[in-house]
């Protein structure tokens, strides 16, 4: 039967054949009558290798971390199951409609290849397949559905083979998870989720195989063989009709008795006001930022492919289970903490983001996007290139500083405003202060004090330890996107995102440890097996004891500076620091407690800087403090560290091009004290001159001087 030669003499030999029982060679001649002449002159052709089915497309579900689903992902709607979380009923309805004669066949009906062959005697192609359940699954999964004769004779053939190497479980199985139900489902789970997700409460299935009545059963088998004609949202009528034909066969099979399918029929369809939507893409922030950081980040490279196209198919096509490091419960606390101090968040106008990680692993545990997300697809939270932040930029300069041997007792000149040649010139929001120490500079925020504290320090170390910090270092080369040396650095005029914010204040809470943002904690693929778990690993960026100064003068902040209204319920130990910018068009505020929790929060106008956010010691505290009472209420509380030798260094004088360490600190024109004399100097190159950064394209925001304290 390898070629044509042997098809013309095996002609001859028809009738004999057929009824001495060569079922292979009987079934492939009678599909072959209506198209003698077409094979008569056709080429040799060979049959395909029966081996693997080809592999189906599955979606990819997202779970948080308590294992509730929050999002699925795919190009087809399809989740395979075993033959064995099939109900019978489902499993009889379909093989009394598609091939009644499956459990006995040898892959084939021969009947029904003669009868579909008698039909089709004078029109010289296939048109009546008379396919059975196994020669469908050879047409969707070895071959493809193209109707003509040669791949007709080698859907037989395979059919054959493949009914000799797979159980008829298997085959079942398969096919039960391949179909085509309509309404964008592929597989018997798909189709009862779409079909019967909702409704009355006997009727809704939701994916459960095994809530399935007999109506519904009948109905879902009643679509394979038209999908759209048979779709009872758009034609009930014809739904109705091919669910009693279904049953019809079931109860001649004998699989049902008669009263049986008279109470399905009496079962009411699908409501067609429920009907689905047959697309998977995110619906949510957080579903959004998996895929992508499944796509774009390459510590997914491993487990899901090298290249970035590789991984979208595995997240798309690969029918994975991600489980994301979402805590439900910080989730709810951070949506409530917003909702209770501006009302909600919104597509336009003023709206907030939040953004809560674990200092000891980068995990991300809540992340309010600031905007609707179903409705505007915009996340504040992980847009590039991100926004204005203000003075929380400062928490940078400081680590820069005392990294570099500054002390907190150091003295510097708050006085405004103030002008630096070369590097133009800024301002406090209010009137500035005289000479005051780095500590008191950092409770107050005195934006004069820390444009000479980032001059001395070095623009360049400023900009080392912001990438260090957390701060992307990979950005376009755009003025106030880029990490350029401008006096407003300090000032947090260059964007960025409050992920990236967030990342800064888990390295200080973690004691000077980095440690990457992540949304994924664990993906499973279809079989089961782990294929990636997150082992976070930090990097060292602050000494210990550099980290522990610093945590106790972002304390200051919120003991006696500018974030009194984040101070923690109870009196529990924390830190943090506010930030605004120019005409109070953006605030924000973060902080944490050691080792535990920390949570940033942005308010503003996420398109333009509109005045009216107001400082961030005001609503972005009043959010970070309702976030971080409700997230630690159960949590024990965790104390600040000793300050350690980092802030007990003598102090000196810092001016605008370095740490004078013959100039013994001044006295503290806020506090009166007398800062001991200094031990060590610091003059780092003056860097070249730069102009102030370019507002972002997408949307001018420009150049904040921020408020003292703000």
């Amino acid at each position: 039967m390898g070629n044509v030669e042997t098809l013309r003499r095996s002609l001859r030999n028809l009738f004999v054949t057929v009824v001495t029982g060569g079922v292979a060679v009987g079934v492939c001649l009678a599909a072959l009558i209506p198209g003698v002449s077409t094979l008569w002159n056709s080429t040799a052709y060979t049959t395909p290798a029966v081996s693997n089915l080809r592999k189906l497309d599955q979606r990819s579900t997202v779970y948080d971390s308590a294992g509730n689903e929050i999002g699925v992902l795919g190009l087809v709607d399809r989740e395979a199951v075993p033959l064995s979380a099939v109900p019978r009923t489902l499993i009889d309805a379909v093989v009394a409609t598609e091939d009644r004669t499956f459990w006995k066949n040898d892959g084939v009906d021969l009947a029904s290849v003669f009868r579909a062959a008698l039909k089709d005697i004078t029109s010289g192609k296939i048109e009546q397949g008379g396919s059975t359940i196994t020669q469908q699954l050879v047409k969707n999964r070895i071959l493809s559905p193209k109707r003509d004769l040669h791949r007709k004779i080698k859907e037989i053939m395979v059919a054959l083979r493949l009914n000799k190497v797979y159980s008829k479980n298997e085959i079942l199985e398969q096919y039960l998870n391949t179909v085509y139900f309509g309404e964008g489902s592929y597989g018997v789970k798909s189709a009862a989720e779409r079909f019967f997700r909702t409704g009355s409460p006997s009727l809704a299935v939701n994916g459960d195989l095994s809530k399935l009545t007999l109506g519904q059963a009948a109905l879902l088998a009643g679509l394979i063989n038209n999908p759209t004609g048979n779709d009872p949202f758009t034609n009930p009528a014809e739904a109705r009709a091919r669910r009693q034909f279904v049953l019809e066969q079931m109860r001649k099979e004998k699989y049902i008795t008669a009263a049986q399918a008279a109470a399905a029929n009496a079962e009411p369809l699908p409501d067609p006001a429920l009907r689905p939507t047959d697309d998977l893409r995110p619906r949510d922030a957080w579903t959004q930022q998996v895929q992508d950081s499944v796509i774009d980040d390459p510590r997914y490279a491993s487990a899901l492919g090298a290249t970035p196209q590789a991984r979208r198919d595995a997240v798309l096509k690969g029918g994975l289970k991600i489980y994301a490091t979402l805590d439900p419960s910080a989730q709810a606390n951070a949506q409530h903490a917003i909702d209770s101090v501006i009302g909600g968040v919104h597509d336009t106008g003023f709206t907030a983001s939040l953004v809560a990680m674990d200092p000891n692993t980068g995990a991300v545990k809540a992340m309010i996007p600031g905007t609707n997300y179903a409705t505007s697809q915009y996340n504040i939270a992980t847009h590039p290139y991100g926004l204005q932040m203000g003075s929380t930029w400062k928490v940078i300069t400081l680590a820069a500083a005392l990294n570099a041997g500054f002390s907190p007792n150091d003295s510097v000149s708050g006085a405004s405003p103030c002008s630096f040649k070369g590097y133009g010139q800024t301002a406090n929001a209010e009137p500035g202060a005289g000479t005051l120490s780095i500590a008191s500079a950092t409770a107050e925020s005195v934006n004069c004090a820390f444009a000479r504290i980032e001059l001395a320090a070095g623009l360049d170390n400023v900009i080392s330890m912001a990438t260090k910090m957390g701060i992307d270092a990979d950005r376009p080369s755009i003025p106030g996107i880029h990490l350029d040396p401008v006096l407003t650095l300090t000032l947090g005029t260059i964007l960025a995102t409050p992920v990236e914010m967030a990342t800064v204040m888990s390295t200080v809470a973690s004691g000077g440890v980095h440690h990457s943002p992540f949304f994924i904690q664990k993906i499973v693929g279809p079989d089961g097996n782990t294929l990636f778990e997150q082992t976070p690993q930090g990097d060292r960026v602050l000494p210990q004891d550099v980290a522990d100064c610093e945590i106790n003068l972002l304390h200051g902040v919120i003991e006696n500076g500018t974030g009194t209204g984040a101070q923690l319920a109870n009196g529990r130990a924390a830190f943090g620091k506010t930030g605004t910018t120019e005409n109070k068009a953006n605030a924000a505020f973060y902080g944490g407690t050691p080792g535990q929790l920390v949570a940033f929060v942005w308010y503003g106008d996420k398109d333009t800087n509109v005045p009216g956010a107001g400082f961030g010691g005001e609503k972005p505290a009043s959010m970070w403090k309702a976030f971080m009472d409700a997230q630690l209420a159960a949590a024990p509380e965790v104390q600040l560290p000793p300050a350690g030798p980092v802030c007990a260094r003598p102090g000196a004088t810092i001016t605008d091009t370095g740490r004078d360490a013959n100039t013994p600190a001044q006295s503290d024109s806020n506090t009166g004290a007398q800062n001991p004399p200094p031990t060590v100097r610091v003059n780092p190159p003056a860097p070249a001159p730069k102009p102030p950064p370019a507002p972002r394209p997408a949307a001018p925001r420009p150049n904040g001087r921020g408020r003292r304290g703000g």
